[in-house]
């Protein structure tokens, strides 16, 4: 029988760190008009899957085409993708041209493979390969550069620990399977073998292949970091209580939560709203994002996201003043740049990338389709290609825009 994890002692910790801060995921949408004279960021479709049970297919749907709540998640590694299906509870490898590498998937929720044989010689360089194993309902999904793959599971009914302080169920852990598919060990709350999970929001790797779980329960942000041995270095729960931005007047949110890729820090996408003392006005939102340092427990800077201005709405018989809609952060790159991206229209997106003095390196219109998507999980790559599964009505695309270029570029849009 598993217990809950305690808070980490300061005895236990390498360095202090206690509980700290959380908030409601609300970000702020507001309609507004498209950016003019904003250059787009062309998006190149790599491949696309038919939706469906086989093997080199994907299961997004339900009968009537609602979608079926499980997650599908999306992960690119050296030029290789990397799906989790969890309608089919099934782990795919993909290239970049869409042929079906290697599969790991449930045999009692799948059919026999038919465009490879399950069983394989014993030649170790054999490339193509389906392994069996009965994964239950996979979620979040990250490779680290060992090829490791790192994939959300639920355990069985008799693991599961009701936590009665929290008023959840721990029931996921993070199965951990070699580049052949065997499976190595599982992570839980305490490393190799631990205390299941609460509900997992997110999942990273470091460039140094650390493990960063990120999960969430009503009153907690609950953040685990792991080397790669699975051996837990920091572990912090960030409550609604002590967010930075609450001085008072303003009402912060948390808005995500992203490791640094290189370094034992947290960057927290914090909104504060200010209620307006005219009539004639909304409040404002001052949109930060703050640094945590796991070494030190404290708060290490922070940067402001622009808002863009202002626009006028009308409500009612009155015209009121309503700030530009928020950015929302996609992530952090391996040189430390901000990816952020708001919505302008149904279709339109802006992108807006910054550097760690919060400075511009470059802005950018976006498209995608939301209006005729049933899907999308939108990534970020180390090296800041921001890539994404969209979901049609009969297929699923994996596309990438090429956002890792703006880098060089922006040295000259900046100056």
């Amino acid at each position: 029988m598993y217990s809950r994890l305690e808070s980490i002692p300061l005895s236990l910790m390498k360095h202090p760190l206690s509980f700290l801060t959380t908030a409601v995921i609300t970000a702020l949408l507001f309609a507004s008009c498209a950016p003019k004279e904003l250059e787009e960021l062309s998006r190149e479709e790599l491949f696309s899957l038919q939706i469906g049970k086989m093997d080199n297919q994907i299961d997004l749907f339900q009968i009537g085409g609602v979608t079926a709540g499980a997650k599908n998640r999306i992960h690119m590694r050296d030029g290789l993708f990397y799906i989790a299906n969890g309608s089919s509870a099934k782990i795919m490898e993909l290239s970049s041209y869409g042929d079906l590498i290697f599969l790991l998937y449930n045999p009692e929720e799948n059919p026999p493979p038919t465009s490879f044989a399950t069983e394989q010689p014993d030649d170790v360089a054999a490339t193509r390969r389906a392994v069996a194993y009965p994964l239950r309902r996979v979620g979040e999904l990250v490779v680290d550069s060992r090829k490791y793959i790192h994939v959300e599971d639920v355990v069985s009914e008799e693991r599961q620990v009701h936590d009665k302080e929290l008023k959840v169920l721990l029931d996921r852990v993070i199965l951990r399977f070699d580049r052949h598919g065997e499976l190595l060990d599982f992570i839980g709350q305490e490393g190799v073998g631990g205390t299941p999970f609460p509900y997992v929001h997110h999942l990273y790797i470091t460039d140094l292949d650390n493990l960063v779980v990120i999960c969430r329960t009503p009153q907690y942000w609950h953040v685990y970091w792991y080397s790669p041995e699975g051996v837990l270095l920091y572990q912090v729960d960030i409550d609604q209580e002590h967010l930075p931005l609450a001085d008072g007047e303003s009402v912060p949110t948390l808005g995500r939560i992203v490791p640094d890729r290189s370094d034992p820090l947290l960057h927290l996408m914090i909104y504060a709203y200010r209620p307006s003392a005219a009539e004639e006005q909304t409040g404002s939102y001052a949109t930060r994002i703050y640094t945590l340092s796991l070494l030190s427990g404290r708060y290490e800077g922070s940067i402001e996201v622009p808002h863009n201005g202002v626009r006028v709405e009308k409500i009612g018989t009155r015209e009121v003043e309503v700030p530009a809609p928020s950015f929302e952060l996609l992530g952090v790159n391996s040189k430390g740049a901000f990816f952020l991206l708001r919505r302008e229209e149904a279709n339109l997106f802006q992108l807006l990338i910054l550097d760690r003095q919060g400075q511009e390196v470059a802005r950018r219109s976006m498209v995608m389709e939301d209006s005729e998507l049933f899907y999308k999980e939108v990534r970020l790559s180390a090296g800041g290609i921001i890539y994404a599964l969209l979901g049609e009505e009969y297929r699923a695309t994996v596309v990438w825009w090429r956002s890792d270029r703006l880098l060089r570029e922006g040295e000259r849009e900046g100056s």
